[in-house]
């Protein structure tokens, strides 16, 4: 993935830590024996019990948490990518680049050949990419969810939220420091004019593009099982970059860069909200008609 995968602890530390609770516990019962070693030795059971992290299907302090802590991981992600995960990002570039290449050419292409049906493609486009209809629409989402006690309707649409608020902020970020000039201003599509957050609205990445991808993938995840779900989402998507590019408001590169960046968020939000998290280990002691025991319990 772009943004690859969560942090996991380290084995070798846990596995540690079990062998000294044990040993100290060994201690400890022996010296209740007056330092004689009882007949029959305690029995030390390693359960390495899993739990899912919280489903985020109601808005609590922990939801509203996530949003910083999901942030904070994709940002720290880079230092533990793999071979794939670098891979996947030179693609991404590489691509990207090669769009820039081409921009002006597709622009010119595209804005000879306009017409009705396209233009009422492009609408129905815009609108998917625009934050002033998709996020009402996912609030009467979650309602569906609330009236019919659905949570998997709830869960999607949060977490659809907070994809499209986390790659809404990535895009917009990189916009400000790009300064890319728009294809309607007739500028050249190499023109950039650097950092600046003095109100320009600058090209690079397409934000609508961003926010229908971002929205796209959370719903392709959750909803993967129906074979119909996916092939609609992301076309949908689609319609939304291939609407600003139609509308002469993006080079298809921006249209491309922002929707890598809404299709990697949204399936990594979801990731961090489906894997197995990490917290520490808990050593519970245990009896039985054998004899003393310990229970480790290590949530991954």
């Amino acid at each position: 993935m772009f943004f690859p995968k969560i942090f996991r602890s380290g084995f070798g530390v846990c596995i540690s830590a079990v062998a000294v609770v044990a040993l100290l516990a060994g201690i400890s019962v022996a010296e209740e024996n007056g330092g004689a070693v009882p007949e029959k030795p305690a029995d030390v059971s390693v359960v390495s019990q899993v739990t899912p992290p919280a489903q985020p299907d109601r808005i609590t302090g922990e939801y509203v948490k996530a949003y910083f802590t999901d942030t904070g991981k994709m940002l720290a992600s880079p230092v533990n990518w793999d071979g794939s995960d670098w891979l996947k990002a030179g693609l991404v570039i590489g691509a990207t680049s090669g769009l820039f290449f081409a921009d002006a050419d597709i622009r010119n292409i595209v804005q000879r050949n306009q017409s009705s049906t396209g233009d009422k493609g492009a609408a129905v486009g815009n609108a998917l990419g625009n934050p002033l209809y998709t996020l009402p629409s996912l609030g009467l989402f979650y309602l569906y969810g609330h009236l019919n006690d659905d949570p998997k309707a709830r869960r999607a649409a949060l977490l659809a939220v907070e994809s499209l608020a986390i790659s809404g902020a990535f895009s917009y970020t990189i916009k400000m420091a790009t300064q890319r000039s728009r294809p309607l201003t007739g500028e050249a599509s190499t023109t950039w004019d650097g950092p600046s957050f003095k109100g320009a609205d600058p090209s690079f990445p397409s934000l609508h593009t961003t926010a229908a991808f971002s929205i796209a993938s959370v719903f392709a995840e959750e909803y993967g099982n129906n074979p119909f779900v996916p092939p609609i989402a992301y076309g949908l998507a689609t319609l939304t970059g291939l609407a600003r590019i139609y509308d002469n408001k993006h080079w298809a590169s921006d249209v491309f860069f922002g929707g890598a960046i809404g299709y990697f968020v949204g399936k990594a939000v979801v990731r961090y909200h489906t894997e197995l998290s990490d917290s520490a280990l808990k050593i519970l002691p245990t009896v039985s008609t054998q004899g003393f025991g310990l229970t480790a319990e290590y949530r991954f």
